[in-house]
């Protein structure tokens, strides 16, 4: 099913625009958010918040991050890949809104390693 330009926005704008917590994940994270990184796999990891904002991608609309979002600095004897990105509607807990596959390998992460997504590089498309 592909949705109509109406339905598109509709749920960009219900589901994305505003404040949303985006996640890591080392595997893919299914409908429920699974393969999020653990406070056991990294003792500094947590979710980040984001302002999502929309905009068009031809008849489509978009959500992306307004601004650079960067995760701490992996802990001391951290050590795992990064293969995609979640967002959810909350800090903690929450619902898991949607699942977006990082382009190309995953990033390694280390002890000290900061993994921080530029402006605009966060996209759901309302599709």
């Amino acid at each position: 099913m592909a949705a109509s330009a109406y339905l598109s926005d509709a749920l960009i704008t219900a589901y994305f625009v505003g404040t949303k917590y985006i996640s890591e994940h080392t595997g893919p994270p299914g409908t429920a958010g699974d393969n999020e990184v653990a406070t056991g796999v990294d003792a500094n990891y947590a979710r980040q918040s984001a302002t999502m904002a929309k905009s068009l991608e031809g008849a489509l609309t978009k959500a992306t991050n307004s601004a650079d979002v960067s995760f701490p600095a992996a802990a001391a004897g951290s050590s795992y890949s990064v293969t995609h990105l979640g967002v959810w509607d909350a800090a903690t807990g929450g619902n898991f809104l949607a699942a977006i596959p990082l382009d190309g390998a995953a990033l390694p992460v280390v002890a000290g390693t900061i993994n921080t997504f530029g402006t605009g590089n966060i996209v759901v498309l309302g599709d």
